[in-house]
């Protein structure tokens, strides 16, 4: 698997795409390490915790893994994985919690980053890539509403473009532009302009290769999604 991914800049993704679907499953997981990230962020953005953000994103590989044959490239594969990821998360945030089902995300998180010590307003620049401005981000960012928050995540974290923002959060493109206008309006207030695209929920590499493997058991298991 290492050697693996070590090669993940030579293929694009129709191109892992071809080969998966022509057998080699084992280059799906290419696919799962260059997504990891975004759909991590993408359930965090929507309130989950460490855990229940780890199962959508297994879950949502496995499922683009199993209509991968549906893939017509006529979006991006990030797009259409990004699509999928949002629709499982808005599903469980409406029927995901029954009975005796807690939300995670109400319960203490070990995989948390802690909170800084020290007041915001004494953070300098060269603590920008620390983990603490890291957990005072998404802390900030989880404190504005959803609406705004997809909107920064994608443009600004993920690099969507205004029409494909637009299309995966089904709104108009003015609308993408006025909420991200609000999102860092808001944030500025909280974070008093020291805030970073690279350091919002960072998806640790261990996780990442731990879900890799975790994604390609159950479709070897020809596991069924709920």
């Amino acid at each position: 698997m290492e050697h693996l991914l070590a090669h993940t800049h030579m293929y694009t993704d129709e191109a892992v795409i071809d080969r998966v679907l022509g057998g080699e499953l084992s280059l799906f997981g290419v696919l799962v390490k260059r997504y990891n990230a975004v759909l991590y962020k993408i359930a965090r953005s929507h309130g989950f915790g460490h855990h229940d953000a780890e199962d959508l994103m297994q879950d949502t590989h496995v499922t683009a893994y199993t209509q991968l044959h549906q893939f017509e490239k006529r979006a991006a594969y990030k797009t259409w994985i990004t699509r999928i990821m949002i629709n499982r998360c808005l599903y469980k945030l409406k029927y995901g919690y029954f009975k005796n089902e807690v939300p995670r995300a109400h319960l203490t998180d070990n995989n948390d980053e802690p909170m800084p010590s020290k007041p915001l307003h004494n953070l300098t620049e060269d603590a920008v890539a620390n983990r603490e401005l890291a957990a005072v981000l998404e802390k900030s960012l989880q404190e504005i509403p959803l609406m705004y928050r997809m909107v920064f995540v994608l443009r600004v974290t993920e690099g969507f473009s205004v029409a494909e923002s637009a299309e995966l959060l089904g709104i108009t493109p003015i609308n993408v532009k006025v909420r991200l206008s609000r999102a860092k309006a808001l944030l500025q207030k909280r974070l008093e302009q020291f805030y970073s695209q690279s350091e919002l929920y960072a998806f640790n590499l261990v996780y990442c290769d731990a879900l890799v493997e975790r994604v390609l058991m159950r479709i070897r298991e020809g596991k069924e999604i709920q």
